[in-house]
């Protein structure tokens, strides 16, 4: 009876204690979580205070990622050349920066190596932007590595940090981008379609005589990557146009999930076409790049990442610099007056007949029109990033040369550099088609010079050999077939609110939001709009536009 006893009391004593225990915890969890939810309530508050106060200096010192939001950090490192280096535009600089780099970008045979964190890391350090003419170009032939923040791109030809998988890539796809065996064969897909875009810009004009060209242009520049690199039906271009052009912009009118759903679309046709052909397939070519990607080997991630950057690149590129040139074609008439007059005489040697691909290296002046718009409005106007692969030594203040350690950050921006005045003359903020280009800098399709990367220290919008554009030669052809089409049928002059611009000169190093300039966001710079300005200048996503009156030639062949 006793030990019964005890052990009732023992019992009783075990549940009262933990039930103490319990009431002790439960108390305690509950005084922790408001003293931490009061303490994050402090921490946002005093955060966003200050995020407030770091925006505010932002934009009063032309600082960090608004003005990369505003397309502006190009124009900003141009200023900071002028103010802190010692030779203008062709100062080397060091900008602090924060990035994300992604690992998606490299090529990971065992899963094991694939490093913690996979697939982004943030990162907080510094970036030198190399514009000495001679350092930019060593750098950019030398040192092959690309910058590790491109994962959207995952392993492609465009952003793979393993310098051999690229050559792996480059040399398959090469294939495609080929002008005689290749791009010649594919060009009654190109000319049709170009054909199309005249028709359709007719009928455009018959509603209204004001037309945006940069969303026309974009728009042809994405059919032709679709229907003749591809080898697209048009019912599927059509389809997906809009969406993918507006989700690489970041519309705000972009549907979510439209840009995976035509990308599966395109890239399930490339693996299944069976009638798709390459030069070396001993049968027609079609759609080559699409039959490359079917035939490389590669895996997917890497065939993806290949589809998606020619998609967006590629298109965006093409459409921007077709627009530039129309821009200053529209504000220059003597200028258009002589496309005018080299492209009746073109067409009118032709007599009747569909030009062939060595017929396009007759476009003489219109390929110096090219060049100055490449040159003073460059489409990637950041140039390419690359991460040192061992010490180089670049030029700092009063010519003292500063050795820089492997794996440093640097970046061959073209903007400033192809707008230099020491490099291009007084004039180099103007378009000037008779510019006294070097003859290794001039833009050429259809003759011996056109595989040719047009390039030197001082000019590469395509970037310096090795690693240069792999799509350089398409764009050129279909630039001069969709131009002659248009110019050859319409004349065109600025319309509101770009009729004011006819004087304007684009400042390469000014910082002013609302100016009219070159938008320089998602990796390509295109037209301001000026009739979409966001009203809250901190931050806001600057958006592109070029409206042009459109007129129908009296003189046409």
């Amino acid at each position: 009876l006793i030990l019964s006893c005890f052990f009732i009391l023992f019992f009783y004593i075990f549940v009262f204690s933990f039930f103490l225990l319990l009431v002790f915890l439960c108390s305690f969890i509950f005084v922790f979580s408001s003293l931490y939810c009061f303490y994050c309530l402090l921490f946002f508050f005093f955060f966003f205070q200050a995020e407030d106060g770091i925006r505010d200096a932002q934009e009063s010192r032309g600082l960090g990622d608004v003005y990369k939001r505003q397309g502006l950090h190009l124009h900003l490192y141009a200023e900071y050349q002028a103010r802190y280096g010692d030779a203008g535009l062709s100062s080397n600089i060091a900008v602090p920066t924060m990035r994300t780099h992604s690992y998606s970008v490299r090529k990971f045979d065992d899963p094991d190596e694939v490093p913690e964190g996979y697939p982004e890391k943030l990162k907080v350090g510094c970036r030198v932007i190399v514009a000495d003419p001679q350092d930019a170009e060593r750098v950019a032939r030398r040192h092959l590595r690309k910058e590790p923040n491109f994962g959207m791109f995952m392993d492609s030809v465009i952003s793979t940090t393993d310098n051999e998988h690229w050559r792996q890539q480059r040399e398959h796809l090469v294939e495609a981008f080929l002008p005689l065996s290749s791009l010649a064969a594919i060009m009654p897909v190109s000319l049709s379609r170009a054909k199309r875009c005249a028709e359709r810009l007719t009928e455009l004009t018959r509603e209204t005589d004001v037309v945006d060209m940069s969303d026309f242009l974009l728009h042809e520049a994405q059919a032709q990557l679709q229907l003749a690199l591809l080898g697209a039906p048009e019912s599927l271009m059509d389809a997906t146009n809009s969406d993918l052009r507006k989700t690489f912009m970041l519309h705000p009118d972009a549907v979510s999930g439209r840009l995976s759903h035509a990308m599966s679309e395109l890239y399930n046709l490339a693996q299944t076409d069976e009638t798709l052909g390459l030069p070396s397939d001993d049968c027609p070519v079609k759609g080559p790049l699409a039959r490359a990607l079917q035939s490389g080997g590669q895996k997917a991630s890497t065939d993806y990442g290949n589809m998606l950057i020619i998609l967006f690149a590629g298109h965006d590129t093409t459409g921007h610099t077709m627009t530039w040139l129309m821009y200053e074609l529209a504000r220059r008439p003597e200028l258009q007056r002589r496309v005018h007059a080299e492209l009746d005489e073109f067409y009118g040697n032709l007599a009747g007949r569909d030009p062939i691909y060595q017929d396009l290296s007759k476009l003489v002046f219109l390929d110096r029109c090219i060049t100055e718009t490449l040159r003073l409005w460059p489409a990637v106007a950041n140039g390419t990033f690359r991460q040192l692969q061992f010490e180089e030594q670049l030029t700092g203040l009063d010519g003292a040369q500063i050795t820089l350690p492997r794996e440093t950050l640097v970046q061959v921006a073209n903007w400033s550099r192809h707008r230099n005045p020491q490099l291009w003359g007084d004039d180099a903020e103007h378009f000037n088609p008779d510019r006294n280009f070097r003859p290794e800098e001039v833009s050429h399709v259809g003759c011996p010079h056109a595989a040719m990367n047009p390039q030197s220290d001082r000019f590469s919008p395509f970037a310096h050999n090795p690693r240069s554009c792999l799509g350089k030669n398409f764009a050129g052809m279909e630039m001069r077939l969709i131009l002659p089409e248009l110019l050859r049928r319409f004349e065109f002059s600025l319309a509101p609110p770009y009729d004011h611009l006819v004087d304007h000169v684009v400042k390469t190093g000014s910082v002013d939001p609302d100016g009219f300039r070159g938008v320089n966001a998602g990796g390509t710079m295109g037209p301001l709009n000026l009739e979409a300005l966001p009203g809250d200048r901190r931050g806001a996503r600057h958006m592109i536009a070029m409206k042009l009156r459109v007129t129908p030639r009296h003189r046409s062949n």
